[in-house]
């Protein structure tokens, strides 16, 4: 009875290490039950300590840890599974030089050398079946190995993608009310339509690859300039104050504004931040302070169309705090001074 017990849970476990990989790389949502679990354990553990010490080195070691421990937690449980296989049976696996049963210790030895190579030849399967399971199990663990560490590769690629992004955003501005005055022509925002034009694609993107690749909502940057959550934020909060209190012929034209509002719609339904805790979620009222300060020809924001953004404020609110930023966070300069010309800075 014993035996068939450890043959169906080394079974049921591999299978299950196979499918959560197989889905996790190439399903269009990438996340399946262990690496999922994985990835918020990780996050939960490392965010309470970031709000314990305050230090952004706590969240700057989550991305890498969490595809490092994903990784490791799939070749572990296709080796723990497959031994458990061969431990079923007291022949299962037998020293080539006498014949005799291998110890457990041995098995796993066996086990994980055959997963990747088809070993060195010092023990073998005890079967004729068993010796085409482990040709088999040799085969498909390789295969499943390589694709486990070929998941990396796209992940950092989107990574640097998402830091150029971010510099991108953070050169338009920085903040919601900087991004206006820094692209206001003196009669109009006209101006901003080119830096529109040239965000949509990279947007529209990124969401995609954090649908893709769910892990890259946990890479961050302890630099608010290549920090994308806040600057996704920044430009979000500007659009919505150049919708609500700007005259229509004032605002960019509606085919630059539109399809940048409707990217950074797709990338929030993207983020896993839609959860029950969003509806008690308090956001300030949008700040137009400084643009009333500047004189510049603001309308008064209907009450109707600021409800209607609620939610949506609020789930910007959540994704910019869960990444260890503050709502409220304006900075002026984002960029070294030291490097450039005071008025570029």
């Amino acid at each position: 009875m014993e035996s068939y017990l450890l043959a169906i849970s080394g079974t049921l476990i591999t299978i299950l290490c196979a499918i959560d990989l197989i889905y996790t790389t190439f399903a269009p949502r990438g996340a399946g039950f262990i690496s999922g679990l994985i990835t918020k354990s990780v996050w939960a553990l490392l965010h309470g300590l970031y709000k314990i010490t305050g230090s952004h080195a706590m969240l700057r070691i989550a991305g890498p840890t969490i595809v490092s421990l994903t990784l490791f937690g799939w070749v572990m449980l296709l080796w723990i599974g497959v031994f458990l296989i061969f431990s079923s049976t007291d022949n299962a696996v037998l020293s080539s030089s006498n014949n005799q049963p291998a110890s457990s210790l041995e098995r796993f030895y066996f086990t994980g050398y055959m997963l990747s190579t088809m070993g060195n030849g010092d023990f073998k399967a005890g079967t004729d079946i068993l010796s085409v399971f482990s040709s088999f199990m040799s085969f498909t663990g390789l295969m499943l190995i390589t694709i486990a560490i070929s998941y990396m590769v796209p992940v950092l690629s989107a990574v640097t993608q998402r830091r150029a992004l971010s510099i991108k955003l953070a050169a338009i501005g920085g903040s919601a009310q900087k991004i206006i005055l820094d692209n206001w022509n003196g009669s109009n925002l006209k101006q901003l339509e080119s830096q529109l034009d040239s965000l949509e694609q990279d947007i529209a993107l990124q969401g995609q690859m954090h649908l893709s690749y769910p892990v890259l909502q946990y890479f961050h940057h302890n630099q608010r300039a290549t920090a994308l959550f806040p600057n996704i934020a920044s430009l979000d909060e500007a659009i919505s104050i150049i919708l609500l209190y700007f005259p229509k012929d004032l605002q960019p034209g509606q085919q630059h504004l539109n399809p940048v509002r409707k990217a950074i719609t797709s990338f929030l339904e993207s983020l896993n931040v839609a959860d029950p805790r969003i509806a008690k979620v308090e956001v300030p009222p949008i700040d137009v302070g400084q643009l009333q300060e500047r004189n510049l020809p603001l309308l008064s924001a209907k009450p109707e169309d600021l409800y209607k953004l609620e939610n949506r404020r609020k789930i910007l609110k959540v994704m910019t705090e869960q990444d260890g930023w503050s709502w409220s966070d304006a900075p002026q300069t984002l960029f070294n001074k030291k490097l450039d010309l005071p008025e570029l800075t």
